[in-house]
């Protein structure tokens, strides 16, 4: 009996060490805050946007710990610092009032505090079972919000047969043949349910925001497929698997943890659009962008990359080119030779130079550099006439580039945030714009207005509508 209650003990002071160690915000000392700091990576893009079923599962821990629906006004702030196993070691709480710090009344703050002190005492047991799968292998901060509010009655939309919203009630449908789309997103999947294949003619299958780890889907039996929507899941490279078709055009793959183009993607022999947007894209090679000749459409938004590999010209197809927001600070030469380009987005970079040969995109019409470092654009961009909207805000332009009077067909063009000291006199010379963006330049000082009145009088003249 003895060796029982000792062995008894042993096991509950494990459970105990095991449980997270949770802390009121206002009890974080100094030291704990640098280190917290220190030690786990916060990471930016898809883990800040909570999945559903994190969002989910702490909703659902504060209805069994609180009574929710008595402090509508409030919210409670759940920093969670996750090991590399997943697992929460600290979670650092502090209640508000809304998104405020309790508005300052006293009452408000008594009632957050007593919340918050309450709520602190009795979330340990039910964070041991907690694991955050996309964050494995690093030590990492998120951030979950639980509002402490009843979400308002929505009401019931109407019904079509060609649309089906949930799980059950693609178990329950009857006439299958008249579906089209299928919209299983946010619900807590961790695999593809067979279900989906009750519906031979099925054009649009949505299934983002789940925790999905792997991905086979026959095509065969889905002839029809055109829309797939795989976004927000929790997909590696070698974990989706997409039968060879025709049919399917759009693949959605953002929010995933990603690193190259996956296989899968070229088995899609008629795939436009390919979205991998929020991934980090650290493995693409000049081998990546093989049998994507179809591809019009491919969106690389906030992707971490530091270097966009040449093979990207084997892309002939491609239309629309989103590069915002990654680490670029070169383009390859080869990207010119992407004729079909008319979108062309590197906004959000570092880069100090266009492509000298930026002429031969003669069918770009718009273009989307804005937040880079560019001092100056290159000679042969004049040769671009197709230009419609030119986006150079927030670079580290002094001199105006004498290369954007050349611009027959421009229709908008944005130069706010850079470093002219004067009101650039070439811009007068422009003889086609519809709006012209000027805000945030060292020469637009309280009196820009009148100083300048001349200039702006005549940019009127010609029907430019100038903010400054």
């Amino acid at each position: 009996m003895k060796i029982f209650f000792i062995v008894f003990l042993l096991a509950a002071g494990l459970q105990l060490v095991a449980q997270p160690v949770v802390l009121l915000q206002k009890d974080v000392s100094q030291t704990l805050s640098q280190k917290l700091k220190g030690e786990y990576q916060d990471v930016e893009g898809p883990v800040h946007q909570n999945p559903h079923s994190v969002q989910a599962t702490f909703e659902n821990i504060y209805r069994q710990i609180l009574q929710t629906d008595k402090f509508k006004e409030y919210m409670a702030w759940n920093m969670l610092y996750l090991n590399a196993e997943g697992k929460i070691e600290y979670l650092v709480l502090s209640v508000t009032r809304g998104f405020r710090t309790a508005d300052g009344k006293k009452e408000d703050i008594s009632v957050a505090d007593s919340l918050a002190a309450a709520v602190s005492t009795r979330l340990a047991p039910y964070l041991t079972d907690f694991v955050s799968r996309r964050t494995i292998g690093a030590k990492t901060a998120i951030v979950v919000f639980v509002s402490f509010h009843t979400q308002p009655t929505r009401e019931p939309r109407a019904r079509k047969d060609s649309v089906v919203n949930s799980l059950s009630e693609a178990m329950a449908t009857k006439d299958t043949l008249k579906v089209k789309t299928l919209a299983l997103g946010q619900n807590l999947l961790a695999g593809i349910p067979e279900v989906i294949y009750r519906f031979p003619n099925l054009e649009e299958l949505f299934l983002g925001d789940n925790d999905l780890e792997t991905v086979n889907l026959d095509m065969a039996r889905l002839p029809k497929l055109r829309h797939l929507d795989l976004s927000k899941n929790i997909l590696r490279d070698n974990s989706i698997a997409i039968s060879k078709n025709k049919s399917l055009k759009l693949l959605n793959l953002q929010m995933n943890l990603i690193t190259d183009i996956p296989r899968a993607a070229r088995n899609c022999k008629k795939l436009e659009t390919l979205w991998l947007g929020n991934n980090r894209m650290t493995g693409l090679t000049n081998g990546s962008f093989r049998k994507l000749i179809k591809v019009k459409d491919v969106n690389f938004y906030k992707a971490e990359l530091a270097v966009l590999p040449k093979g990207i010209r084997k892309m002939r197809g491609l239309e629309v080119l989103d590069l915002y927001y990654n680490k670029l600070e070169t383009l390859p030469k080869s990207i010119t030779k992407l004729k079909r380009l008319t979108h062309f987005a590197v906004s959000h970079n570092q880069l100090t130079a266009l492509p000298k040969r930026m002429d031969k995109l003669k069918n770009v019409h718009t273009l989307y550099a804005h937040h880079n470092h560019l001092s100056k654009l290159p000679d042969r961009i004049t040769r671009m006439q197709a230009l419609h909207i030119v986006d150079l805000g927030y670079n580290w332009l002094t001199i105006f580039p004498s290369e954007l009077v050349a611009f027959t067909n421009l229709q908008e063009l944005d130069l706010s945030s850079n470093n002219f000291p004067d009101f650039p006199a070439q811009l007068l010379q422009i003889r086609k714009l519809d709006k012209l963006h000027l805000r945030g330049n060292p020469f637009l000082g309280e009196d820009a207005g009148r100083k300048y009145s001349e200039q702006l009088s005549q940019l009127k003249k010609k029907n430019i509508e100038v903010f400054y």
